[in-house]
C-alpha cells in the first residue's frame, strides 16, 4: 500500500481561476466628439442614446440626440420623439440592444455621480431590460459608467470607458500618420 503525505497536499496552492475580463464601454472618436461638444454646449443638461455595432455592443459609434427638455439637473425625452427613433433603428435594421440599451447624458457641472433623478429614470426606463448602462460625462470631463443585468440575480458594476482611436473616422488619415518620413 503507497502512503500519501497529507502534509505535502495541504501545502498546495487552490488553483486560481483566470480574472475574468472586465468590460469596457467604448466610443468612437466621431461618437465622443459629439457628446463633448453637447456637454460644452449649454449649462444643462443633454441626453441621447449609444448605437452600437451588432457584433460590439459595448461600442457607441454614434450618439444620437432626440427632442428633449433639459435643466441643468434633468433631461426628459419627449415620448413622441423616442418612439420615432426606436421605428427608425428598426427599421434601418437594428436590433433594440444596438440602439436601446445605452443611455448617455451629461451634468453640466463637475461631477458624473448619478443624482437621484437619474437613478429613478435608469430603474423606470431600463429595468425591464435584459442588460442596459448609464454613461454620464461631466463637464469637467469626468465619467461615470454602470453596466447593469436585469436578469437572474442581477449585478450592477462600474466599467471603465476608452475612446477607440483604432478605428477609422472622419478626418483621420491613418496611412499617412503611420509613414515613416
Amino acid at each position: 500500500m503507497k502512503r500519501i503525505n497529507v502534509n505535502s497536499l495541504r501545502r498546495r496552492q487552490p488553483l486560481e481561476p483566470e480574472p475574468a475580463e472586465r468590460p469596457v464601454l467604448r466610443f468612437s472618436p466621431t461618437a465622443w466628439a459629439k457628446l463633448q461638444f453637447f456637454c460644452r454646449y449649454g449649462e444643462t443638461e443633454i441626453g441621447g442614446f449609444g448605437i452600437t455595432p451588432a457584433d460590439d455592443l459595448l461600442l457607441v459609434d454614434q450618439f444620437v440626440t432626440v427632442q428633449q427638455v433639459t435643466t441643468a439637473a434633468s433631461v426628459s425625452f419627449e415620448d413622441t420623439a423616442v418612439a420615432e427613433f426606436f421605428d427608425d433603428q428598426i427599421d434601418a435594421g437594428r436590433r433594440p440592444e444596438q440602439f436601446g440599451r445605452l443611455w448617455l447624458h451629461s451634468h453640466p457641472g463637475n461631477s458624473p455621480i448619478p443624482s437621484g433623478t437619474d437613478e429613478d429614470t435608469f430603474a423606470r426606463v431600463f429595468g425591464g431590460c435584459d442588460w442596459a448602462i448609464m454613461f454620464i460625462l461631466a463637464h469637467g470631463g469626468q465619467t461615470y459608467a454602470r453596466l447593469r443585468f436585469n436578469v437572474g440575480p442581477g449585478v450592477q458594476v462600474l466599467i471603465p470607458v476608452e475612446v477607440d482611436y483604432s478605428r477609422p473616422f472622419a478626418g483621420s488619415d491613418q496611412a499617412a500618420w503611420m509613414a515613416v518620413r
